[in-house]
């Protein structure tokens, strides 16, 4: 590729749009294409079950970076997320390959897309009092206080994720700012700026048939087979429910069962709300999404017919 600006591919998309399946048949058309998840708990080796990872068998024949990365005895920030994902991209162009980057971790890609802020660091003291507050009020309480203080945040924070809340209102304490001012300035290494980005997106016209899909879908998620996974996880690590990967949809709920906090029969109800909540939100990240070309459920074929004009306006096919 002898491009003063070298492709990156992005496919976002919502919770059970597809991506996956895009992403294999695109490869299977498109030999240079290199697939690095964009996934915030197929990055573990022990999520199997909840996460919907691919099968070994697919990953086996369709390798995807940044799954089964790390183990759970560690927590992979978003800052390790990023510089794993920049040095991946640099290792796939100097194969003259082309990174396809798929998933639904929308964070991840606008942070990829506009570069990570020289954000501040922890408050410990701060930090301690978020913590108490959660203990004496709950999680709901906290992130009331982040929508008083800054109402973007909020809405697009998960209510129940306690570690960005209270990461959310440390910055905005810290510096006096909106989460989305920090996370606009003093950007570094934006890809926009080094890369020619072709941003696909997968977005439902009818979002009933995107609510068919999760819960056609839900039954395997959270059976048997993800409570003994998360029994398994708990036998082999000091884990707790704090851990980024348990706070995780179907993981959240799944540990609640077996902490005796949630009855079985629920399991199935809970996590379809979350996911289908889960999915609302990240309709909303790609609604603002900046050059997004957006195909809806069944066009992907339509999809990938595009990518190739894309690829022949740049001469790479």
């Amino acid at each position: 590729m002898k491009l003063n600006k070298k492709p990156i591919i992005f496919l976002l998309g919502p919770t059970a749009s597809g991506k996956t399946d895009w992403a294999i048949n695109w490869q299977n058309e498109f030999e240079a294409l290199e697939i690095i998840s964009v996934d915030s708990v197929m990055v573990y080796r022990e999520c199997n079950v909840g996460s919907a990872k691919p099968s070994d068998t697919i990953l086996k024949k369709h390798p995807h970076h940044l799954v089964n990365h790390v183990s759970l005895d560690s927590i992979f920030s978003v800052a390790d997320f990023y510089d794993s994902a920049l040095r991946l991209i640099d290792d796939i162009h100097a194969r003259n390959k082309i990174p396809l980057m798929v998933g639904g971790s929308m964070m991840y890609f606008s942070l990829l897309k506009k570069g990570i802020s020289n954000l501040p660091s922890a408050d410990l003291k701060l930090r301690d009092e978020l913590e108490q507050k959660i203990l004496i009020n709950g999680i709901d309480a906290l992130h009331a206080d982040l929508i008083k203080l800054d109402p973007e945040a909020g809405q697009n924070i998960d209510p129940h994720d306690s570690q960005r809340i209270i990461r959310a209102i440390e910055i905005i304490i810290s510096t006096n700012m909106s989460l989305n001012e920090n996370l606009s300035s003093e950007k570094s290494s934006a890809l926009k700026e080094k890369y020619t980005l072709i941003e696909f997106g997968i977005f439902p016209q009818e979002r009933s048939m995107l609510h068919e899909r999760i819960e056609s879908r839900q039954e395997t998620l959270v059976g048997d087979k993800l409570l003994e996974e998360i029994v398994n996880i708990q036998n082999s690590f000091d884990i707790s429910a704090e851990h980024p990967a348990m706070k995780a949809i179907n993981y959240r709920q799944g540990l609640q069962v077996v902490e005796g906090k949630l009855e079985k029969s629920e399991l199935f109800e809970k996590s379809l709300f979350a996911t289908r909540q889960f999915a609302k939100r990240q309709c909303t990240w790609m609604r603002g999404w900046e050059n997004l070309i957006y195909f809806d459920l069944h066009q992907r074929e339509e999809a990938a017919e595009q990518l190739k004009k894309q690829f022949n306006l740049l001469e790479i096919v």
